[in-house]
């Protein structure tokens, strides 16, 4: 399972963290849906305390934010992504589309991008 924080009760909104980020990134926006919500904060796979495993794409991803609302018991649920968790959230959207009910993408667009400048970051 996903590591992951969570405030509130009511519908179910989990909120999903952008590239080198964890769940602490998204703890203001979940502390602040909590009122209304049942608001869960994830860290993505080789993210902070959530497992480490070589495979990771966005299918890879998108299954693991299913895995998470399954063992949760959650049957629908509304997703806010930020950066690379908005690119997660659009698959599992798309994969799942019967499963949510918002989405809520911030910070990426849906396109492919081929600037290769990231790569020097993500080797070092």
């Amino acid at each position: 399972m996903l590591s992951h924080i969570e405030y509130g009760s009511g519908s179910p909104v989990i909120l999903i963290h952008g590239l080198l980020g964890s769940k602490i990134n998204m703890a203001g926006a979940a502390r602040s849906l909590g009122s209304n919500h049942h608001a869960l904060a994830v860290d993505l796979r080789n993210h902070a305390e959530s497992f480490h495993h070589n495979s990771m794409n966005y299918r890879i991803l998108a299954a693991d934010i299913g895995g998470f609302i399954d063992d949760s018991g959650i049957e629908t649920v509304s997703l806010v992504g930020h950066s690379m968790g908005g690119k997660c959230a659009m698959q599992f959207a798309l994969s799942f589309p019967d499963r949510v009910d918002m989405l809520v993408v911030v910070d990426i667009a849906p396109g492919e991008y081929t600037d290769t400048s990231w790569t020097r970051y993500l080797n070092a």
